[in-house]
């Protein structure tokens, strides 16, 4: 008995058909997630390159770290938990973020989110977040818009070795990990 010219000539080209499908896929999502964090970027004012970085001072300084984003809520793994950790000023919560970066090994706060509007938090007033952010350049967005209570921040390292490099596509940012200091910032 003989074997019909389909029953397996076309089992190769299934699978390849699968493979090219599932690579294609995997491409958009990479591709999708990119732009979507590069806005998200844009909306909390990271900045383009080193340069920008040195003239709004490399370590983060008082004034542009402490002051936040109303109206923000950063998301990222909690190492203080705001219920247990309240303050009176968004100051204050950003103060208490640096403060948890020691002149040696990483930091272990690089964002924060506090909820600073006595009417709309109601028992939440006061409430300071310390969170750690995967990546400071891109962080983790949960919610923005007036109708957001948090107000947030950033913590960026002192010495962080960032390198712009402007493309068509935007900006490429590239981190020197080695050598790299830490700092209060």
């Amino acid at each position: 008995m003989g074997r019909r010219p389909n029953e397996a000539g076309g089992r190769p080209l299934f699978w390849i058909l699968v493979a090219a499908v599932l690579i294609s896929c995997a491409l958009a999502y990479l591709g999708l997630s990119t732009a979507l964090r590069r806005q998200e970027s844009r909306f909390l004012g990271l900045p383009n390159d080193a340069s920008e970085l040195e003239e709004r001072g490399a370590d983060g300084g008082e004034e542009d770290c402490c002051r936040g984003h109303e109206h923000l809520e950063l998301w990222g793994a909690a190492v203080k938990w705001g219920a247990d950790h309240k303050f009176n000023s968004s100051r204050d919560c950003c103060r208490a973020c640096k403060a948890m970066c020691g002149s040696v090994g990483p930091c272990l706060c690089n964002s924060w989110v506090f909820c600073g509007d006595r009417e709309r938090c109601g028992e939440r007033f006061g409430e300071c977040w310390l969170k750690k952010q995967e990546d400071v350049l891109l962080p983790a967005l949960h919610d923005k818009g007036e109708k957001v209570i948090w107000t947030s921040g950033l913590i960026y390292v002192k010495g962080e070795g960032i390198v712009g490099l402007e493309t068509d596509y935007g900006t490429l940012r590239i981190k020197d990990l080695k050598g790299t200091k830490r700092g209060g910032g």
